[in-house]
């Protein structure tokens, strides 16, 4: 009886997990990678330090959920697909950036230290996807306030693009935020 009972206990965890794994951050930052639609995801503070890095084995789908709290983009979220680690690309990795504490998105780089985790940031690289992909979503996500990538600008020279870290600083800094990652 024990030993079906911690069966039972080991599928109701294995499930759960595999149905999705949630990272909260108090904030967040898209970065622009190059070319569309490569992006840095960072997320900073109140990350458990014991949040596993370097692990993601495929493109896996994820959700990033902007607090409505947030003084930027509240409310909003946008849909990713998370690019695989490689031996010279740890997905994600503890990151130190050229900001440092201020975190204050001087650039994308994280920097070699012995204390990878200091600034409680975990950094994505992320392939940000438009909003009529959230048919790949499961059905608690899809109705959710999704914004995309646009080209062009409108008459007064203002980006139509609603993604998130498309602001000149500081303003390109929001949260908190919820990564929901679709396994």
């Amino acid at each position: 009886m024990k030993k079906f009972l911690g069966f039972l206990i080991f599928l109701f965890i294995s499930n759960s997990f595999a149905d999705g794994h949630v990272i909260k951050a108090k904030q967040s930052m898209l970065y622009f990678a190059g070319l569309y639609p490569s992006y840095l995801l960072y997320l900073q503070g109140d990350i458990p330090n014991n949040t596993k890095d370097s692990w993601v084995d495929k493109d896996y789908w994820a959700v990033l959920e902007i607090d409505k709290s947030s003084k930027n983009h509240g409310g909003e979220a946008v849909i990713l697909k998370l690019k695989k680690t490689s031996g010279a690309s740890p997905q994600p990795e503890w990151c130190v950036t050229q900001g440092g504490d201020k975190w204050d998105g001087k650039g994308p780089a994280c920097l070699k230290t012995d204390k990878p985790k200091s600034m409680n940031q975990l950094r994505f690289k992320v392939k940000v996807q438009y909003k009529d992909t959230k048919d790949n979503l499961p059905k608690e996500l899809q109705n959710l306030n999704f914004v995309q990538y646009e080209v062009g600008y409108d008459e007064d020279g203002v980006s139509l693009s609603q993604l998130p870290g498309r602001l000149p600083p500081p303003n390109h800094v929001f949260g908190p935020v919820k990564l929901t990652i679709i396994k």
